[in-house]
């Protein structure tokens, strides 16, 4: 009778913690991170640039972006949860002139796989940029190399100072 009880506990407390389980892997990507983005020209695999970025997705399938580059403004975009590891993004940003002015606009998209312990993320994608009057003047690739941010949340009063 005691291991009886002892087992429906057990059950218990297992079906208790698995939305929590399931929520934790389906929002494993929330979150910031620091990247490395790395542009290259899709056909010839040659270096366009690379440029560091921080990237926040947040649980509601937003994420927004910052890059160490005067030439575009911050990202705005959206990801989904595809399976096991793996996430679809997709995020846009103003691009500018080296007056400052309006030059147009990129959009990219991506696929993104999280590392089994959540720490890392690879993406890959594609970037198309657009110029003012929204004519497509340019594709290129991009890979991503990133590491998770400790959570500003775990910290301590006294960290966070």
């Amino acid at each position: 009778m005691r291991a009886n009880m002892i087992r429906i506990s057990m059950l218990a407390i297992g079906l208790a913690a698995t939305p929590a389980i399931l929520a934790a892997q389906d929002n494993s990507i929330a979150g910031v991170w620091n990247v490395t983005v790395t542009v290259k020209n899709c056909q010839t695999n040659a270096l366009i640039t690379t440029v560091h970025s921080l990237q926040m997705f947040l649980r509601d399938g937003s994420m927004i972006e910052t890059a160490n580059t005067a030439s575009r403004g911050i990202s705005v975009g959206a990801w989904t949860h595809a399976e096991g590891q793996t996430y679809q993004g997709a995020f846009s940003f103003f691009r500018y002139k080296p007056d400052g002015t309006f030059g147009g606009i990129g959009k990219a998209v991506e696929t993104i796989k999280v590392s089994n312990d959540g720490s890392q993320f690879a993406a890959s994608g594609t970037i198309q940029d657009y110029d003012s009057k929204n004519a497509l003047t340019s594709t290129a690739c991009f890979t991503h190399a990133a590491t998770r941010q400790p959570d500003a949340s775990a910290l301590s009063p006294a960290q966070s100072k």
